[in-house]
């Protein structure tokens, strides 16, 4: 019996030394060809560009889903647009004036305002992308 307790003991050591050796031993992870999986898929350089933020005043507080268009009306110098908030509060609209955070007033004809607004892709690419916002005839949703 003694012998069996010896053995016991010496099969003992030999699991707490195995032990040891396998929990001393770090996981190295082998790239070998393959792709980090904790890096971004895009590079950092063609993410897209942080715009400061600015206090935005009349008519750049608002993006142009925002509003309504109420009427267009044309002047011998101009053609006018008026538009509305979500409270009904009415603003004026003409050629030229800045809406939202990167959009211009680029034409107003009889049945819309077609607005610019300049876009950041997420590869750095400006592009420019046309927003009609179209009168409604009373009674038309």
């Amino acid at each position: 019996m003694a012998a069996d307790g010896k053995n016991q003991e010496a099969k003992d050591q030999e699991i707490k030394k195995d032990l040891l050796s396998w929990m001393s031993d770090p996981f190295v992870y082998q790239r070998e060809g393959r792709h980090d999986p904790f890096e971004p898929f895009l590079p950092q350089k063609l993410l897209p560009i942080d715009v400061p933020a600015e206090e935005l005043t009349g008519m750049r507080r608002f993006e142009p889903g925002q509003l309504t268009l109420v009427s267009i009306v044309f002047t011998e110098k101009e053609a006018l647009a008026m538009v509305q908030d979500s409270s009904g509060k009415g603003y004026i609209l003409k050629k030229g004036d800045k809406i939202g955070r990167s959009g211009v007033v680029s034409d107003i004809v009889p049945n819309e305002v077609i607005i610019q607004q300049q876009m950041l892709t997420a590869t750095g690419e400006k592009r420019t992308q046309a927003v009609e916002m179209v009168l409604r005839k009373e009674g038309e949703n």
